[in-house]
């Protein structure tokens, strides 16, 4: 429930908020909005501009409403453009009042459908998710199996599918490395780059694997192929540095290495 409007800056915020409504169409919502206004205008301290300004945002509104095809529903056709603001003011708080509790009904019914639109979005996401999972789940099934001509059948030319599949076998790759069984992660790893080949990221968790299984340089081409499909992947770029000095020592400055083997040893081996 909205706080009650105790002064000039509340008021001009309140009735702004009707003829939004207004504009969305939500009819019931701004009369109940613009009975608490006109209710609290006669009360709320206000210069002579803002008299003037809110006087005539009425008489503007009341025009726009009384045109208004849901108004008309619910009231009928009727012109607020014969008689003096006030007198429409008080006519319209009139009809408000006599009608409040069907209105109050219209809001109600309103704010249940939106809410049964947002549950009912929420169920169609999350089938579809469900959807979306089941045929990763496949996919790897059939990976697993060694049957690639039906895993790329139910990855088709779903994205959402491919990178599914390919984060499974990835994270795979990160446990079994961080577990020590490294064959096991280059196999995962490998399943991960024949589904999504242009990642770089995975050349170079590729190259970690092989890395911290103690061959460099295996790891130092897996590192290349990171760098040539992002030559701005920082992180692998450093790496890559570090292997290239790792495998050809004549090319390391030694106070450099030094810094990078330190580096490199709290990262691989924590």
């Amino acid at each position: 429930m909205a706080s009650k409007i105790s002064n000039a800056t509340e008021l001009f915020h309140r009735f702004h908020q009707c003829e939004m409504q207004l504009r969305q169409g939500k009819i019931a919502a701004c009369l109940i909005g613009f009975k608490e206004v006109i209710e609290r205008s006669p009360v709320i301290p206000k210069t002579d501009k803002e008299k003037n300004e809110l006087n005539q945002g009425f008489d503007f509104f009341l025009r726009n409403l009384s045109g208004h095809k849901k108004f008309q529903e619910i009231f009928g056709i009727i012109s607020f453009t014969d008689t003096d603001l006030e007198t429409n003011v008080q006519f319209i708080n009139s009809l408000i009042i006599a009608q409040e509790e069907a209105i109050r009904e219209r809001v109600r019914k309103d704010e249940d459908a939106a809410e049964a639109q947002r549950l009912e979005i929420d169920r169609e996401s999350q089938q579809q998710q469900e959807e979306l999972q089941k045929k990763i789940e496949q996919a790897v099934a059939c990976i697993d199996q060694e049957n690639m001509a039906e895993a790329w059948e139910i990855i088709g030319k779903s994205e959402e599918i491919r990178e599914g599949v390919a984060l499974y076998y990835n994270d795979a790759g990160m446990q079994c490395r961080t577990g020590k069984s490294f064959v096991e992660a280059e196999k995962n790893y490998a399943k991960a780059l024949m589904i999504s080949p242009d990642d770089e990221n995975l050349y170079y968790n590729m190259g970690r694997a092989y890395f911290e299984a103690g061959d460099p340089e295996k790891a130092e081409k897996f590192l290349a192929n990171a760098m040539k499909l992002n030559p701005a992947f920082k992180e692998g770029q450093v790496f890559y540095d570090y292997l290239l000095k790792v495998n050809y020592p004549a090319l390391a400055q030694p106070e450099t290495q030094k810094k990078q083997e330190g580096f490199f040893k709290k990262i691989f081996h924590k």
